[in-house]
């Protein structure tokens, strides 16, 4: 009961100073969520060296830091191409493990620096294309990737904590159920109905926005799991302890994980493949 307090006390919070940033990047300041949202991704990527180091597997921290913050930066200047970029940060690191000379846990250095990397701001840079894919409804559709994720989440939370009997993959997340997955993907069409009346204005039609919401739920369901796989394969319960009863910044931005590319690639294939 405490931990729920604690969740509607400083989620309400969150949510309001989600809208307001949107509001803000919309009206005033574009581009300021994508400046959180960078910050947040290399918080997150630190968090997730933190948990590697303690599980004794070191990685090279401030190059896999600093390849994240080029691949944010990249997103949003559009420098080179994605694809180009990748290989060329590996290369290159590859080529700096040579000259290193440290022989000794070379693999899991290499491993781990890289999964940090590929893992959260890579991916979550696909947040910054969704943004980027429209002038004008760019901000709509990030609106609906937060909506999908977050309304989705709350709700496999309380109704999973409420009546979850049956374990969704408890091997990963054993406090996961399939009653609230299915409460996810409900609560996530609602919370895309209201965005879709909202911030679309009502001109989006439902053939579109349904679909963009059920992968984005989706994603955000995997990308949940996917967090929940490497801190039990690190041993660790939270991220960190920056927001009670939320975690730190990797648990706040796990879901947009597989979300954001999923969405990414069903706008690029559909609305936006011309």
């Amino acid at each position: 009961m405490k931990d729920l307090k604690q969740r509607l006390g400083f989620g309400t919070i969150l949510v309001t100073a989600i809208v307001g940033l949107f509001l803000l990047d919309k009206s005033a300041v574009p581009g300021a969520a994508m400046i959180v949202l960078g910050l947040l991704a290399l918080l997150a990527q630190n968090e997730l060296y933190t948990m590697l180091k303690n599980s004794g597997l070191a990685a090279r921290q401030s190059v896999g830091l600093f390849f994240g913050a080029v691949t944010l930066l990249n997103a949003w200047f559009a420098w080179v191409p994605v694809a180009g970029l990748i290989i060329g940060l590996i290369v290159g690191y590859l080529v700096l493990e040579v000259l290193s000379r440290q022989v000794e846990n070379a693999p899991a250095r290499i491993g781990s620096t890289l999964l940090g990397w590929l893992c959260v701001p890579l991916m979550l840079s696909s947040v910054i294309h969704i943004r980027l894919l429209d002038p004008v409804d760019g901000w709509e559709w990030v609106m609906l990737l937060v909506v999908g994720c977050k309304a989705g989440d709350s709700s496999a939370y309380l109704v999973g904590s409420a009546m979850g009997k049956h374990k969704l993959i408890p091997e990963v997340s054993p406090n996961k159920s399939w009653e609230g997955a299915a409460a996810s993907v409900l609560g996530a069409l609602l919370g895309g109905y209201v965005v879709a009346s909202w911030a679309f204005g009502g001109h989006i039609e439902a053939m579109i926005w349904i679909p963009a919401v059920l992968v984005t739920n989706l994603g955000a369901q995997f990308g949940d799991l996917v967090e929940s796989l490497l801190k039990r394969g690190c041993k660790t319960k939270d991220s960190a302890s920056a927001v009670p009863a939320f975690g730190g910044s990797f648990d706040m931005v796990d879901s947009f994980l597989v979300a954001a590319p999923a969405l990414h690639g069903y706008l690029a294939l559909t609305l936006y493949s011309a």
